[in-house]
């Protein structure tokens, strides 16, 4: 081989299945044309890229890329993997059900989210029943009278001003 001939290839590729070194060595053609582009001599950059720290570089590099891809392959493949999935469950899960019209229509109604809209009523109405059944009367009693003023300011349109205890727990000016 001739003395111009620096071998990079050799020492980045391994053999033909070698992808990770193939991309490695596309990293150092990238750099070389950029670098020549830039007007750096080219047998300057070669005897600086062909040390061994930067074919380690490299390979890293490439490495680092290529399991890049990998993992994003392997993500979108199990992606479509558990969308399948759930369709199969979904429509076994409709395959099991009874073919009665009660049951079709049961089954819409879940799925159009009124479901759970009402349920979501029902938890607030626990959640209220809950904190009363819990509260100390008092404040409790305080906390009535200031929903009541809130909503009689609404109705009458006027602007509400705090009561005493509202005024003290509001940060100072």
């Amino acid at each position: 081989m001739s003395e111009k001939y620096n071998q990079m290839h050799e020492k980045l590729v391994r053999n033909k299945k070698d992808f990770v070194g193939m991309i490695a060595y596309s990293i150092y053609k990238t750099e070389k044309r950029e670098a020549v582009k830039g007007g750096m001599d080219i047998s300057a950059f070669t005897r600086i890229k062909s040390q061994q720290h930067e074919i380690k570089k490299y390979r890293a590099e490439a490495d680092g890329l290529a399991t890049l891809f990998l993992h994003a392959t392997a993500d979108e493949k199990l992606k479509g993997v558990q969308s399948r999935l759930a369709d199969q469950i979904n429509n076994l899960t409709l395959d099991s059900l009874p073919k009665s019209g009660m049951f079709k229509r049961l089954w819409k109604w879940h799925a159009s989210g009124s479901a759970g809209i009402i349920g979501n009523f029902w938890t607030a109405v626990f959640v209220a029943v809950f904190v009363w059944a819990f509260s100390d009367p008092s404040i409790w009693g305080e906390a009535k009278d200031s929903a009541l003023k809130t909503i009689a300011s609404r109705v009458n349109g006027q602007p509400q001003a705090p009561s005493v205890s509202e005024a003290a727990a509001l940060p100072a000016q």
